[in-house]
């Protein structure tokens, strides 16, 4: 919803896919050539001077190219030690925005989704320009972006100039195939605002029903904030997110995620980086513990990567990329990881960007 309004009508085709070799080490570590990726149709139609109606469709598929094992990235307790595939369908939004004034700085829009995002934490990772070519999801995803594919959002935006204002609700029920509709139970309220063509920064917060709650009706509440730059820096680009995402469960002590993460552009060459610093649960690894798997640990991973365009012609492009994470870990962790926990990727990535009037 942030982006407010699209001005070119007709229809637009986005692809990033990847092929990618992990390798991550010590007692956990594992070895797997996997396929994360997605694509976005987006449809966009001027209805009137100062009403536009978009429609976007997001999938992914992961279901047959990463599998049910996931990516190998240590740590990552969405899969335990490894990320898991989406959903072949992660998004199905319909928008329609109202501009208010004749200078079009004003504006409303309006959001219906059986699956889609709700309005909380920044831009999600897949899409960040921060981390394009980054294989990996970051460890505190679930805590900063995690709302990025969720069931029945009904939401509302306001833009005024650089600030837009955004509520949603949805449903935090778990998702089975293909688009289950559910009574909203859950929403977020986010906040951003645009400071220049090169500065941004936003916060939000949310009151979720999270899947394994569902039937005690327990909420839990996130908070998340973030900054977001773009610069020119000699001949090439630097663009940048620092984010913080809080998780609060009813019982239980708030979990806390930070995230900086940069790439640098010059010419085809794309250096980037990913630090994060985050507390996990034990439980959530399924690690035994001295004092507990409910205690919350820190734990980090620092990642370094390089991207090389090999080929770019008619929105079609082809690179080639690797990267090296080194992650830290307490000492209670060393027997499940190991003293010097790391992983490595190589990779090929696809991308298509293509638009029909």
């Amino acid at each position: 919803m942030s982006e407010g309004a699209k001005s070119d009508n007709g229809v637009m085709v986005r692809l990033n896919q990847f092929m990618l070799y992990s390798r991550t080490s010590g007692p956990r570590g594992q070895s797997r050539l996997t396929g994360p990726g997605m694509w976005m149709l987006m449809y966009d139609e001027d209805l009137s001077s100062r009403n536009h109606l978009s429609i976007d469709v997001m999938g992914t598929p992961e279901h047959l190219t990463v599998g049910d094992k996931g990516t190998p990235q240590l740590l990552q307790t969405e899969n335990i030690d490894a990320m898991h595939p989406h959903d072949y369908i992660m998004a199905l939004e319909f928008r329609d925005s109202l501009t208010l004034n004749a200078d079009k700085k004003e504006r409303l829009t309006f959001l219906f989704a059986p699956r889609g995002e709700a309005a909380f934490g920044p831009v999600p990772f897949m899409h960040r320009i921060s981390a394009e070519g980054n294989p990996d999801a970051p460890l505190g995803h679930s805590l900063q972006d995690g709302f990025h594919d969720v069931s029945t959002v009904l939401g509302i935006g306001y833009q005024l100039a650089g600030t837009t204002i955004e509520t949603t609700v949805f449903s935090g029920k778990d998702i089975v195939w293909p688009l289950p509709m559910h009574s909203p139970d859950s929403y977020a309220v986010r906040v951003n605002q645009k400071v220049d063509n090169h500065l941004s920064f936003g916060a939000s917060y949310a009151d979720a029903l999270l899947p394994e709650d569902a039937g005690r009706a327990e909420h839990s509440q996130f908070v998340a904030a973030w900054l977001t730059a773009s610069y020119s820096v000699g001949t090439g680009t630097l663009k940048s997110s620092l984010i913080w995402g809080q998780g609060r469960p009813t019982h239980g002590a708030a979990q806390n995620s930070f995230l900086e993460e940069a790439l640098y552009q010059l010419g085809p060459n794309k250096f980037y980086g990913r630090a994060e610093l985050l507390q996990i649960l034990p439980d959530n690894l399924d690690l035994a513990v001295p004092n507990g798997g409910a205690v919350l640990k820190w734990a980090g991973a620092l990642t370094l990567g390089y991207e090389r365009t090999l080929f770019e012609k008619s929105g079609l492009s082809l690179f080639v990329g690797s990267s090296y994470t080194k992650d830290f870990i307490p000492a209670e962790f060393t027997h499940a990881y190991g003293n010097d926990p790391a992983g490595a990727k190589v990779y090929a990535r696809v991308a298509f960007v293509g638009r029909s009037h």
